[in-house]
């Protein structure tokens, strides 16, 4: 298994795309629970320090192609709904069923721009901070395609000890980073950044918008 879980399906699968120094495997507790409310999942991996959020994408689409699903529906996390949004932008025409972000800085990461300032940590974003990434902000989503956003309350973290994303963040991702003015719905829980991946109700949360396209029950 190279970028994913190697798991072909003719249904309906759900893909779950990681964040920032992260794997596949870390996506794996909500994987499970997902799939105990009806929607089996595959895990898809990528590397962030060699390429950028559009190329990866890229990796992205051709791992859709080898699903060979009916339809799909994308999960991601933190830089990982960035990577969606650029999979989006690059490839117009391809036909997804839902799509929840989890804290995804998709307007810019202040806390990136800080560790970008400091010649030191900066080697730890790679290439995840260029054009349609981690700085400047996804590519602006233009999808018909109903979109849910989850952000998070809990300001907790090891970044939030080294630099302040504010009171109005999931101690990495600010609120108003994570907005688009055309998603279809939006809840904030009260997690934080890495948490919310582990959380039984950010699960069912996904799931409400996966079968409903809202995240109220």
């Amino acid at each position: 298994m190279n970028k994913s879980q190697q798991m072909p399906n003719q249904g309906e699968i759900t893909v779950l795309v990681h964040g920032i120094w992260m794997q596949g495997f870390m996506m794996a507790v909500m994987a499970k629970r997902l799939k105990a409310l009806g929607f089996p999942t595959v895990t898809f991996s990528y590397d962030f320090l060699t390429n950028t959020p559009a190329e990866n994408a890229q990796d992205l689409y051709r791992r859709i192609g080898e699903l060979g699903a009916k339809r799909v529906n994308l999960v991601g996390h933190s830089l990982g709904g960035i990577i969606i949004l650029n999979l989006l932008s690059q490839y117009p025409t391809l036909e997804i069923g839902k799509i929840v972000l989890l804290g995804s800085p998709v307007k810019g990461s202040h806390i990136a721009r800080r560790v970008h300032q400091n010649r030191v940590l900066r080697p730890l974003l790679g290439r995840s901070a260029g054009t349609g990434g981690l700085l400047r902000g996804a590519p602006d989503y233009e999808s018909k395609t109903p979109l849910g956003i989850i952000t998070g309350s809990g300001r907790m973290g090891i970044l939030a000890l080294l630099y302040s994303a504010g009171t109005d963040s999931d101690g990495v991702v600010r609120g108003s980073e994570s907005f688009l003015d055309n998603a279809t719905d939006r809840i904030c829980l009260p997690y934080s950044h890495s948490s919310m991946i582990f959380s039984k109700k950010c699960a069912e949360h996904v799931a409400n918008f996966l079968k409903r396209s809202r995240f109220g029950s």
